[in-house]
């Protein structure tokens, strides 16, 4: 399958964007993709923590993120979205 780069980095970016919704609920156990727990999360805390959390999340795992997908072959980033779909994680 032929892939345009605009269509590359946009799954890229899905896929980015999914992984750091585990990554949140692995360490802050609010699942975003629920949304009963959204409203939890910003009942129990400001704004701002929220934030704080996302930016402390982009600090540690970006450049990782992005190594890891600028290896990754096309095949292998269609299986990820295949994946991450499943999940309900992201849709394409």
């Amino acid at each position: 399958m032929y892939w345009t780069d605009e269509r590359i980095k946009t799954y890229q970016a899905k896929i980015k964007g999914a992984w750091y919704i585990k990554k949140f609920y692995a360490n802050y156990h609010y699942d975003l993709r629920n949304p009963k727990d959204k409203v939890r999360l910003y009942r129990n805390m400001d704004p701002k923590q929220v934030k704080k959390y996302f930016d402390d999340l982009m600090d540690n795992y970006d450049d990782e993120f992005m190594t890891t997908l600028n290896k990754m072959s096309t095949d292998e980033l269609f299986e990820e979205l295949q994946s991450l779909q499943l999940d309900k994680y992201i849709d394409i």
